[in-house]
């Protein structure tokens, strides 16, 4: 009776449980949103149908109403996700089908009369703040009691007053000098500095404090380690407490310092972002704007060339624009309005790349960038400037199942370069860039040959020199025991009983002498011959450039002189095997010469350059893409700039997401102040005065804003809550150690 109870008991929850109808918000709405709003939301409406609400699916699109409600076998959505109709959901290709279950679900929710709550209709992620036009608001009057040196005031103070609060009265004069001081260079105020600004009575001490730190060289320093953070820099690649030499880049300390002199010179924010991007294309031919492309090295990784370009994406994305790319990598961005394809145009901006180590004046040559070999140790190479080039021209981007690289779309053509269309990114005109001869040829450059002819010039006098010393030690040693008589070149003399222990450790040091001399004279020959050679190599670069009409015979006379250069080396070789006495050895070196001289037999034009020869253009590619990112029309360069910049001064950001600017972000807290800030950053017309240069996207000139604002002057303290959220205002703050 008892397991007639249980089972009878078992029957009557299944029924309860399987009479529970379906929850919208719970089961239906986030299927839909996973599977479905990337071709029905709020962005893209397919045949005008739009899933986003109970309201709309009843609605329907051109086709009529998506569901009749009570009735899942006339829904026309039932239809397209099992592939009955003439539209599938989802199209071939473009996603995985709903499985088995979740249609089964669908069907029970309509068959249940598909109801849904009324909700608001999700406005169209395109129309964000963050996607919107940056426009300078009105400055708000204020009360003349408060302390207003400059708008950053007036805002600020017109948000307390929204918020029924009055301003903080000014920190004490001490307070201020070292928080401006550790805010602006990192360091606090000596007790001298502290003195000698409490005993400046003139209205303009502080002032004067704030110009005279933001021209000490320390602030690039300081606000180097800022932006390095946000652009990722690091020099070396720790994987599992193991250093992985591979994927480290520690040459990029040039970079380091170029970001440094970057910002005590004030250059502008556009300018620093477009040199990152795209210097080797702006400025093919200077290094010290090519350096900065070491924000591409740094997420070199060589073992997966498609990890470096997913890294490229989602950090420029993240540190320029406050845009989540990575997001889009798989499937369409569920916030914002990116579509795959559009992740891939991006990523194609990226594609030709490829790493380079260029010799720098005063230092050794670094040789070719080391490219991944598993069989190799890679060195550890300090000098040279590691850059980025265009190697690949004709680059392709695909696209990709899942965002998987090994699983390429079949049907799907390449797609070519371009930005988010919401951002009018589809619209850049992008032109092969034609690269100067020091660019694609970096041997061409004077110090370079100037450099190579020393170092052969030297290592032929300095040849010349052994071969006069081993000549002068072996006559030397005939002379000491006046073994040179009428006969030098015997060297024989009879000799008394006592001296022929002598006379046998005199004979093998001439053997030695004369085995030295002997290298030397062909070391010698080796030398003349390498000058001869660069020398012709020089020339036949020289006369090929020039486009002259004996080029072609000046790279066959460096040819010959090349491989004449080389049969002299393998006498060397030669001769130093003969002397070492093995047959092994002498036996290959007698093998190379004899290549060597048949090579020297050959007649071609074919001669080795002064370094590697790259393409002569580059694709344009990563300069119109700094370009699109450094236009004043972009909506999000300036802002994400001047938030990072407001996040250091005050401990927090106006925009709580600092990497994301996007429908999945917070909005600012004082939307006004942060337009008004990054107007100010772009403007070219401001009457700021102070700061050298013209004033276009001057970090300076806001770091003075800023530092010179009662906000920032204010006493410092516990923020009350508000409405929901804290005034801004200065918070206390430890002192970085960095």
């Amino acid at each position: 009776m008892a397991r007639l109870s249980l089972v009878l008991g078992t029957f009557l929850l299944a029924g309860v449980v399987q009479a529970a109808e379906v929850d919208y918000h719970k089961d239906i709405k986030p299927l839909l949103s996973s599977r479905c709003y990337s071709c029905h939301g709020a962005l893209r409406q397919k045949l005008g149908l739009r899933l986003d609400t109970g309201e709309l699916i009843r609605k329907g699109g051109k086709s009529g109403p998506a569901v009749v409600p009570g009735n899942s076998k006339e829904s026309i959505l039932i239809e397209a996700v099992r592939g009955e109709g003439r539209e599938k959901m989802p199209p071939d290709g473009e996603g995985t089908p709903l499985s088995d279950a979740e249609i089964a679900l669908l069907k029970r929710w309509i068959d249940e009369g598909a109801k849904a709550p009324v909700e608001p209709v999700p406005p169209d992620p395109r129309e964000h703040w963050a996607f919107r036009p940056v426009s300078r608001p009105s400055v708000p009057e204020c009360e003349a009691t408060w302390n207003l040196n400059n708008p950053i005031d007036a805002l600020v103070f017109a948000d307390w007053l929204k918020l029924g609060l009055a301003p903080r009265p000014l920190a004490d004069r001490a307070t201020q000098l070292r928080r401006v001081y550790i805010d602006l260079i990192g360091l606090p105020p000596t007790r001298a500095e502290l003195h000698h600004f409490l005993a400046d009575d003139s209205p303009d001490a502080y002032e004067k404090v704030v110009d005279r730190l933001l021209a000490d060289p320390r602030h690039g320093e300081r606000w180097g380690r800022h932006w390095m953070d946000v652009w990722r820099y690091s020099d070396w690649f720790g994987r599992r407490q193991v250093p992985d030499v591979w994927n480290s880049a520690p040459q990029i300390w040039r970079w380091r310092d170029w970001i440094v002199r970057s910002l005590n010179h004030d250059k502008g924010y556009d300018r620093m972002v477009m040199e990152m991007l795209a210097g080797d294309e702006i400025a093919p031919d200077d290094d010290s704007v090519t350096v900065a492309t070491g924000y591409l090295v740094r997420n070199w990784y060589a073992l997966n060339p498609n990890q470096w370009l997913r890294d490229n994406v989602e950090h420029a994305g993240k540190a320029f624009l406050g845009l989540t790319f990575n997001c889009a990598h798989c499937h369409d961005h569920k916030y914002d309005p990116i579509s795959q394809e559009e992740y891939f145009r991006f990523r194609a901006f990226f594609e030709p790349l490829q790493l380079r180590q260029d010799r720098v004046p005063g230092e050794p040559d670094p040789g070719p960038f080391q490219k991944y070999d598993y069989s190799v140790l890679r060195k550890i190479q300090r000098n040279g400037l590691v850059r980025v080039f265009d190697e690949k021209l004709d680059a392709q981007t695909f696209m990709y199942l899942g965002g998987d690289e090994r699983d390429r779309m079949e049907g799907r053509l390449p797609v070519s370069p371009g930005a988010p269309a919401f951002l009018n990114g589809d619209r850049l005109k992008i032109k092969p860039v034609e690269l100067p001869t020091a660019a694609w040829y970096p041997g061409s450059r004077s110090f370079i040959r100037d450099e190579e002819m020393r170092k052969a010039v030297s290592a032929l006098a300095g040849t010349r020199q052994q071969f006069a010393e081993a000549h002068l030690a072996l006559h030397g040693e005939y002379r000491r025991l006046g073994m040179i008589e009428s006969q030098p070149d015997i060297g024989e003399k009879i000799l008394p009983p006592p001296l022929q222990d002598a006379r046998v450790a005199v004979r093998a040091r001439i053997q030695q002498l004369e085995r030295e001399v002997q290298r030397k004279e062909v070391e010698v020959a080796a030398a003349e011959a390498r000058l001869a050679a660069l020398k012709a190599r020089i020339d036949a670069d020289e006369a090929r450039f020039a486009q002259r009409p004996d080029a072609t015979d000046k790279a066959k006379a460096a040819s010959k002189a090349e491989r004449l250069a080389a049969v002299q080396a393998a006498r060397v070789s030669l001769v130093a095997a003969e002397h070492a006495g093995k047959a092994d050895q002498i036996a290959k070196a007698q093998k190379s010469l004899s290549v060597a001289q048949q090579a020297a037999a050959a007649d071609n034009d074919n001669y080795t350059p002064l370094s590697p020869i790259y393409p002569k253009q580059s694709t344009g590619r990563r300069r119109a893409l700094a370009e699109w990112i450094a236009n004043r029309d972009n909506p999000l360069t300036a802002r994400v700039a001047v938030n990072h910049i407001w996040m250091r001064h005050f401990g927090e950001p106006l925009v709580p997401t600092v990497h994301d600017f996007g429908n999945n972000g917070k909005p600012p807290v004082l939307p006004e102040l942060l337009d008004w800030l990054a107007s100010e950053l772009m403007d070219t017309e401001s009457q700021n005065k102070g700061l050298p240069g013209d004033g276009q996207w001057r970090m300076k000139r806001l770091h003075r804003l800023i530092a010179t604002s009662a906000v920032y002057r204010q006493a410092s303290g516990a923020k009350p809550m508000v409405d929901g959220r804290q005034p801004i205002a200065v918070s206390p703050r430890r002192m970085e150690a960095e």
